[in-house]
C-alpha cells in the first residue's frame, strides 16, 4: 500500500506540468516562497528587538511555548476533523475492505495520510519561525537537523492524540446528527468553561503599561506545563542552542518514544475499535423520515423559485452535514473566546499608538478567520459536486447562476456573522464615531470579497474527482486560494493601518494623513473590486465549459 501511494504521488508530481501551466506553478510558488520569506523576517527583527529587554529569555521561552501550545492544540484538531472522512467514510477505505489487506494495514495508511495532510501546512509555517528564532539568538549547526527530527516526532505525537479520540467517538457513537450536535456542543462549552474559570474573564487589569506586559508573561506560565510536547520541543531547540546537549539528548529520546508509543497504542486501539466505529456509523440511520423546513422559503420569498430551490438545497446539505458546521461552529468559537477576553486585555492603557495597533490587529484577526473559513468551505463548493454535477444540467438554472447562488448563500451567511463580530470589538474596545462605521464597512468589503474569491477560484480549479474538502483544499487551486486570500488581508489592513500609526507615531499632519488615507481607501477599493469580479468572470466561463 506505500508503494502505491508513492506511485500516485510520483505520477502526481509528474503530471503536474501537464495538468497546469508553468506560469501557473512559477506564480504559486513564488507566492509561497514570498509568505516563508516574509515570516522568517518578521520573526528574526521581533526576537532581534526582544533581545534588548532584561526579561528577553524569559519572554522568548514563554511566546515560543504557547505559540507551540496553540500549535498542538490546532493539529490535534484538525487530524480528528482529517481523520473521520478518511478513516470511515472514504470510498477508497470501502475499496480496501474487499480486498485480502489486513484491516489493521489500512488504518495505518490512512493515519500517515491523515497526519500528512492535516500537518504540512503547520511545519512551513513553523520552520521559518524556527530558524528565524535560532538565526537572531546565534545557534550551532546541530540545531537544524534537530527542529527537522523533532518536528517529525512533534507531528507524530499530535496526529496520536487526534486520531485515538477520533476512534474513541466513533467507536461509542455513529455521530449522527443529534449525537454530533450533543458532542459538539460539549467540546465548545467544555474548554470555554475552564478557560473562564481559570482566567477570569471579566477580572482587572494593571493600567501601568510594565505592569500589564508583567501579568501578561506571567499568565503564559501555563504553556510551560513539564507534561505538554510543546514545551518539551522548545526546550529541546533552546537547549541545542546553549549546547546542553545531556537534556537535549533526553528530551529528544523523550519525543521518540512518546511518538512510538503512540504508533504502537493506536496499533492495539484499532483492533479493537476501528472495525466497531465502521459497523456503527454504516450501521446507524435516521428511522423518522425528514421534512423539509417551511420557514426557510418563507424567508426567501423575494428570490425566483429556481434560485431559491438551489439555496434551499445548499442549506438542507450542511444543516445535515455535522461534520461540517461542527467544524464551522469551532473556529468562530475560538474567535468568541478571544473576544470575551479583550476586556482584561489591557485597552484602558492610555496609549493612543497601542490603542490604535490593536484596534488593527483585531481587524485582522476577523478578517484572517474569515479567510481561512472561506478557503475551507467555499472553495470546495463546486467541486463536491463531483460526479452529479450532471444533474445540474438539467435543473432550470443556469451555470452563470449557480455559481451568483453559492456566492449570494455564503456572502450573506458570513456577511452577518463577521458584522455582527465586528460590532461587538467595537462596543468592547468602546470605538466611536468614524472609526466605528469605518470599520463595519471595511470588513464588510472584505468579507464579500473573500467569498467571491473563493467561490470563483473554486470553479475555475474544480477537482470532481475527489469527495474529501481536505484533500480538495489542499490542490494547487485550494494552495493558490489560500496565499492570495491572505495577501489580500495582510495588505488591505496595511493599507489603512500604516497611515494611521504614522500619524499617531510621528506627528503626521492632518492633512498628510487625509491625503495618505484616500489613496489608501482608493487603492484598497481597487484591489477588492480586482480579487472579486476577475475570479467570479473567470468561474463563470470556466463552468460554461465543463461538459456535463
Amino acid at each position: 500500500m506505500l508503494k502505491v501511494k508513492a506511485l500516485l504521488i510520483k505520477n502526481t508530481l509528474k503530471t503536474l506540468l501537464k495538468d497546469h501551466s508553468l506560469l501557473k506553478l512559477i506564480f504559486v510558488g513564488t507566492l509561497s516562497l514570498l509568505l516563508l520569506f516574509t515570516a522568517f523576517f518578521i520573526t528574526y527583527k521581533f526576537f532581534s528587538f526582544v533581545r534588548a529587554f532584561p526579561f528577553s529569555n524569559l519572554l522568548i521561552h514563554r511566546s515560543l511555548s504557547l505559540f507551540f501550545l496553540v500549535i498542538f492544540s490546532m493539529l490535534i484538531f484538525s487530524v480528528i476533523v482529517t481523520s473521520l472522512p478518511l478513516l470511515y467514510k472514504s470510498s477508497e477505505r470501502l475499496f480496501l475492505m474487499g480486498l485480502p489487506i489486513k484491516t489493521s494495514s489500512i488504518f495505518k495508511i490512512k493515519f500517515a495520510e491523515s497526519v500528512a495532510l492535516a500537518s504540512w501546512a503547520a511545519i512551513l509555517l513553523c520552520l521559518p519561525i524556527l530558524i528565524g528564532w535560532q538565526i537572531s539568538m546565534g545557534c550551532s549547526t546541530l540545531v537544524y537537523p534537530a527542529i527537522i527530527l523533532s518536528l517529525g516526532f512533534f507531528v507524530i505525537i499530535c496526529g496520536g492524540v487526534g486520531t485515538a479520540i477520533c476512534l474513541l467517538l466513533s467507536s461509542i457513537f455513529s455521530l449522527r446528527k443529534g449525537q454530533a450536535l450533543f458532542i459538539g456542543l460539549f467540546l465548545l462549552s467544555l474548554p470555554l468553561i475552564i478557560f473562564c474559570t481559570k482566567f477570569g474573564i471579566f477580572k482587572e487589569t494593571p493600567t501601568e503599561a510594565f505592569a500589564f506586559f508583567s501579568k501578561i508573561i506571567d499568565s503564559m506560565g501555563f504553556s510551560t506545563h513539564p507534561l505538554l510536547p510543546s514545551f518539551w520541543f522548545v526546550c529541546l531547540i533552546d537547549g541545542i542552542r546553549k549546547e546542553e546537549w545531556g537534556e537535549s539528548l533526553f528530551l529528544l529520546s523523550l519525543m521518540a518514544t512518546t511518538a512510538a508509543t503512540f504508533c504502537i497504542f493506536l496499533s492495539k486501539m484499532a483492533d479493537s475499535l476501528y472495525l466497531r466505529g465502521i459497523d456503527l456509523m454504516e450501521g446507524s440511520g435516521s428511522s423518522s423520515k425528514y421534512k423539509e423546513p417551511i420557514w426557510i422559503r418563507k424567508i426567501l420569498f423575494f428570490l425566483k423559485p429556481g434560485f431559491r430551490s438551489f439555496v434551499v438545497k445548499d442549506i438542507l446539505l450542511f444543516i445535515r452535514d455535522p461534520l461540517q458546521w461542527s467544524q464551522f461552529l469551532i473556529f468562530f468559537g475560538i474567535l468568541f473566546v478571544y473576544f470575551l477576553n479583550l476586556p482584561r486585555a489591557g485597552y484602558e492603557i492610555d496609549l493612543p499608538y497601542f490603542k490604535s495597533l490593536a484596534f488593527f490587529l483585531n481587524i485582522s484577526a476577523i478578517a484572517l478567520v474569515v479567510s481561512t473559513l472561506t478557503t475551507r468551505f467555499l472553495f470546495p463548493l463546486i467541486s463536491l459536486e463531483g460526479k452529479r454535477f450532471w444533474i445540474l444540467s438539467l435543473a432550470p438554472i443556469t451555470r452563470k447562476g449557480l455559481l451568483l447562488e453559492k456566492f449570494f448563500l455564503s456572502g450573506s451567511l458570513f456577511l452577518l456573522i463577521t458584522e455582527g463580530l465586528m460590532i461587538l470589538l467595537n462596543l468592547i474596545l468602546k470605538t466611536e464615531g468614524l472609526a466605528f462605521f469605518f470599520s463595519l464597512v471595511m470588513i464588510g468589503v472584505m468579507t464579500l470579497t473573500l467569498t467571491s474569491l473563493s467561490v470563483g477560484l473554486g470553479a475555475v480549479y474544480p477537482v470532481f474527482s475527489k469527495e474529501d474538502p481536505s484533500s480538495i483544499v489542499s490542490s494547487l487551486g485550494g494552495t493558490i486560494n489560500a496565499i492570495i486570500s491572505l495577501l489580500y488581508v495582510i495588505v488591505s489592513v496595511a493599507l489603512i493601518a500604516i497611515p494611521v500609526q504614522l500619524h499617531i507615531g510621528h506627528g503626521f499632519s492632518h492633512q498628510r494623513l487625509i491625503l495618505y488615507l484616500i489613496i489608501s481607501i482608493s487603492v484598497f477599493i481597487m484591489m477588492s473590486l480586482l480579487c472579486s469580479l476577475v475570479p467570479m468572470i473567470k468561474g463563470i466561463r470556466s463552468l460554461e465549459e465543463v461538459e456535463a
